[in-house]
């Protein structure tokens, strides 16, 4: 069987997270802007954008008043900024211009700014007070994804989030059990689809933006990410004969979920719902987690990393050279 780069780049996104080990022990001085700031903005592009949306949960889990802005808007609509507020700007490249202009604004206007890039040696680092650079490497594919492992696991440290506790040996166990899996009737639907709903609640929304923004480069299929009973709300009457991915890994229990995905089936939506063995939604599709799976994010997300690229391999497009998707995008007019 052919592999390509992203294949490759999903496995070592696993085989680095013994890497953040090594990586949490100069965090005192950003962990403390944090805890004594009155607000944290997450800000950044496309998938650094959902980072910083998975981001704002754990913040608020942690008892942190955050806020995930996609760059441009936070460039543009122009929230309020303090002298005590935080702003933990994420790019890969370190050279994203909306990133960059936004970070330098914020930081113009008194806020402090925490840089979470792949290179220590990029404009981000010349503009942030902090520059935190994550243990990924460089990532040779084009779509993003151990490099949104690293943000995520250095963000939780900063964070000193509850997923901060697991070991990484342990989450690198089940992580390689999961992408292993057989996702032959997930990917035979979503192989055939033109439209995908990914639906997700709390920090699942982080993740189904993040399967959304990963479906549309490497799969090219039109894909909207909301709260899982959002799309009750009209956009159920266009999926009819699509698909909607429900992630809900994380509830023991939830009525609601189940009231959704009855809703879907009804209106003959094609439910495929990532899921604990323990829970039952009534899907059409279920992808399971090992039934001792470790509460985590990074979990379901390497599920949906693999799923987008076996995804993409079955429809026939290479998932190392998806069309109009750059590494980072710089515009002029930011100059």
């Amino acid at each position: 069987m052919t592999t390509h780069a992203v294949y490759d780049e999903i496995r070592s996104g696993i085989d680095r997270l013994n890497d953040f080990e090594l990586s949490t022990h100069d965090f005192s001085e950003p962990r403390e802007r944090i805890a004594h700031a009155d607000r944290v903005h997450f800000i950044g592009c496309g998938s650094s954008y959902w980072t910083g949306v998975i981001g704002q949960y754990a913040s608020f889990q942690s008892g942190i008043d955050a806020t995930a802005h996609a760059a441009s808007e936070y460039l543009f609509a122009g929230p309020p900024i303090t002298e005590e507020t935080v702003v933990v700007a994420y790019s890969q490249s370190g050279e994203t211009s909306e990133t960059v202009t936004a970070a330098r604004r914020a930081k113009e206007g008194g806020a402090v700014v925490i840089g979470i890039t792949n290179s220590a040696d990029s404009t981000l680092g010349s503009v942030a007070d902090e520059i935190l650079v994550t243990p990924a490497g460089t990532e040779k594919a084009v779509l993003a994804t151990k490099t949104v492992d690293a943000a995520l696991m250095l963000t939780f440290s900063l964070l000193e989030s509850k997923y901060s506790e697991y070991t990484p040996s342990e989450l690198q166990r089940t992580c390689r059990n999961v992408i292993d899996q057989d996702f032959q009737a997930a990917v035979a639907v979503l192989a055939e689809a033109k439209t995908l709903y990914t639906l997700g609640q709390g920090i699942e929304y982080g993740l189904a933006g993040e399967a959304a923004t990963k479906f549309g480069e490497g799969a090219l299929l039109h894909t909207t990410a909301l709260p899982t009973p959002e799309i009750s709300h009209g956009p159920i009457a266009n999926a009819a004969g699509e698909p909607a991915l429900v992630i809900a890994t994380r509830e023991s229990k939830s009525s609601l979920t189940s009231e959704v995905v009855s809703k879907l089936r009804d209106a003959g939506v094609i439910t495929i719902v990532l899921r604990r063995p323990t829970n039952d939604y009534g899907g059409d599709i279920s992808i399971k987690l090992p039934s001792r799976s470790p509460d985590h994010p990074i979990v379901p997300l390497k599920i949906l990393q693999s799923l987008t690229y076996k995804t993409a391999v079955k429809k026939g497009y290479n998932p190392d050279d998806p069309p109009e998707l750059s590494k980072h995008i710089e515009w002029s007019a930011l100059g």
